[in-house]
């Protein structure tokens, strides 16, 4: 978990699906990631949109033909990090008779480095993303 010395990237992944998807198989690769202490989850929640087109919220024990992942481990782990903002912005997107995953997580894939390094008396100094688009224009100047 984050702590004063050192956090990892706070980030977002939003995904849409169509009703009936079966999404079991991507929460047990996200539950093996929070496992191996790669990630931890700040927020999940499972959105879709009402009929007037306003965002709502379901249980993901509502989910049927999820194989593979005992729902039950998500129960309560709503932690309301996503505000009303978010969720308008997410239902958006979606089409009618889909729903999105959106999980709100901190990459701990370097935290263990980032502790040792804290007790060798380093600070961070900086961290942050890189746009994709601005990889991808590097990579091609160079090329």
């Amino acid at each position: 978990m984050a702590s004063e010395e050192f956090s990892g990237p706070v980030d977002y992944l939003v995904f849409a699906f169509d009703q009936g998807a079966d999404i079991g198989l991507g929460l047990q690769a996200l539950l093996d990631r929070v496992d191996q202490g790669i990630i931890e989850v700040l927020d999940i929640e499972l959105i879709s949109k009402d009929s007037a087109g306003h965002p709502s919220k379901s249980q993901f024990a509502d989910l049927l033909d999820v194989t593979g992942f005992d729902l039950g481990l998500l129960e309560g782990v709503d932690s309301g990090i996503l505000d009303a903002e978010d969720m308008d912005t997410i239902v958006a997107d979606l089409q009618d008779g889909q729903f999105a995953v959106a999980i709100v997580y901190e990459d701990r894939s370097l935290a263990t480095a980032a502790e040792a390094w804290v007790r060798a008396g380093g600070a961070e100094v900086f961290s942050g993303g890189v746009a994709i688009s601005d990889l991808d224009h590097a990579l091609e100047e160079k090329s």
